[in-house]
């Protein structure tokens, strides 16, 4: 049987593929039968299309008149959010997008995908219909996860980093000499000759977060200062992250979803966001501080503390106003009584150490490739490897634009030869062992220069194969 105009063959790929070396003894780069880029393509177009009027944020974020009324009334009262109606009908929305998903009829990973987003964004068209229940908060986590889920691939507990994180050192004070304006100036200034220009920095009053992205623009909140490195830091994870993996996604010639996102993608955008801003160099302990004590009031309100008791709890450790704009940020569009916040700031533990592993995982096997195609769009770090087999079988294509933390790739691969060298201690035996010597202990006789001695061929003894040290310390 002939194979329609614009299909992928699956013996032509497999030939092309064969010409290539193999990544892997035994695996096939080979998903697809023969199906049509056209088709693909035509799926995709629509269920970007359809996914245009639901904006979450911009649904639940509250007005700035909410915080001046729960300031006026002393601090003491619950805020009264109220949300603009969503210009869309829920149920109409759920409908498109379920005829939609019974459409796509094919049986392989890339039909599987944009089933998946379909049945996403019917959750999310669900969750604003929600708005200000219970069933919100049940959706929100389907979506979005919970403080205290597990990572997947170790025995490790997402609120655990929260807390760790929120115990870190404050930050020295820096200097806030940026207004929003002049801010969005420099922000423009550092991404548009990384993104050929294509990028616009507005500000805005509504908005909770200091700084949001879009498909090809940022947003900054009106009336908020930033220091030098925080303006820094919001290019590389507004601009030269979201808004580049956004730009890329949306210019693949058949996969255009990957402009929005493939499935789960939240939290490797959110965390990716982190990893980017620690690459470059413009994070501090202040901003881990701040993303895990958001975590945490999630899992507060959760656990049934109301806004107001969320609220005193940040106050000991940020300033009134800040305080308020993170504790909306956990009770936007749930219960303000408690018992069913969003659990979207949740997913940047998990996303942010997800994401480092993947890219240390993948520079540790020389497969800087991989490390391409999860640029090419916004995608799980799960999905990037059927990404890189679509590169190479023509279905989809690698990133126009690459952020900075890329390009320089000999800096990022010895960051990684750093991070695998420093994993092979154990930071507990490390700490007890300068106890000791600041005890005094037997530290300068022969015995205990000896001791040391043994103690540090013990720590760097080769451990059993896949025993990279202590875990989730």
């Amino acid at each position: 049987m002939p194979v329609p105009k614009g299909a992928i063959s699956r013996p032509a790929a497999c030939a092309r593929a064969a010409a290539r070396p193999r990544r892997s003894a035994g695996r096939t780069v080979c998903y697809l039968p023969a199906v049509p880029r056209e088709y693909l393509r035509r799926l995709s177009d629509a269920i970007v299309h359809a996914q245009r009027p639901i904006r979450v944020l911009r649904a639940i974020n509250w007005a700035p008149e909410v915080h001046a009324r729960f300031f006026r009334h002393g601090a003491r009262e619950l805020p009264r959010p109220e949300y603009p109606a969503l210009g869309f009908d829920t149920e109409a929305k759920v409908k498109e997008l379920r005829e939609l998903r019974r459409r796509i009829r094919g049986r392989n990973p890339v039909e599987d995908l944009l089933r998946q987003k379909c049945d996403e964004f019917i959750l999310l068209a669900q969750l604003l219909a929600a708005r200000g229940s219970r069933r919100f908060y049940e959706l929100s986590r389907r979506v979005y996860g919970d403080p205290r889920d597990r990572f997947p691939d170790h025995n490790v507990d997402n609120l655990g980093i929260a807390r760790m994180w929120a115990s870190r050192p404050r930050a020295r004070d820096e200097e806030q000499v940026f207004s929003a304006e002049d801010a969005a100036s420099r922000i423009a200034e550092i991404c548009a000759p990384l993104l050929g220009g294509h990028v616009q920095v507005l500000v805005r009053t509504r908005l909770t977060a200091n700084a949001a992205a879009g498909a090809t623009g940022i947003t900054l909140r009106k009336g908020a200062r930033f220091s030098e490195r925080q303006v820094s830091a919001m290019a590389h994870h507004e601009g030269l992250w979201h808004v580049l993996t956004s730009l890329n996604g949306y210019r693949q010639p058949v996969l255009t979803v990957l402009g929005v996102g493939l499935p789960r993608h939240t939290e490797s955008q959110e965390g990716g966001g982190i990893v980017a801003e620690f690459l470059t160099g413009y994070i501090t302990d202040e901003r881990y501080i701040e993303l895990g004590e958001r975590t945490i009031a999630i899992d507060m309100a959760a656990r049934g503390a109301d806004f107001l008791e969320v609220y005193r709890y940040l106050l000991a450790r940020f300033p009134p106003e800040k305080a308020a704009l993170m504790s909306e940020r956990v009770f936007r569009g749930g219960l303000l009584e408690g018992g069913a916040p969003f659990t979207k700031d949740a997913a940047y533990q998990r996303g942010y150490c997800r994401t480092f592993n993947f890219l240390r995982a993948a520079l540790e096997q020389r497969d800087v490739e991989l490390v391409r195609a999860f640029l090419a769009g916004k995608m799980s770090v799960d999905d990037a490897e059927l990404v890189r087999d679509l590169v190479d079988e023509g279905l989809c294509v690698g990133p126009v634009y690459l952020p900075e933390w890329f390009i320089d790739i000999d800096r990022l691969n010895a960051m990684c030869t750093h991070s695998v060298t420093m994993n092979r201690f154990s930071l507990p035996s490390v700490s007890r062992y300068y106890a000791r010597r600041r005890g005094g202990g037997a530290t300068g006789t022969l015995v205990g220069r000896l001791r040391e001695s043994a103690e540090l061929e013990e720590e760097l003894a080769p451990r059993p194969a896949g025993d990279e040290g202590d875990l989730g310390e």
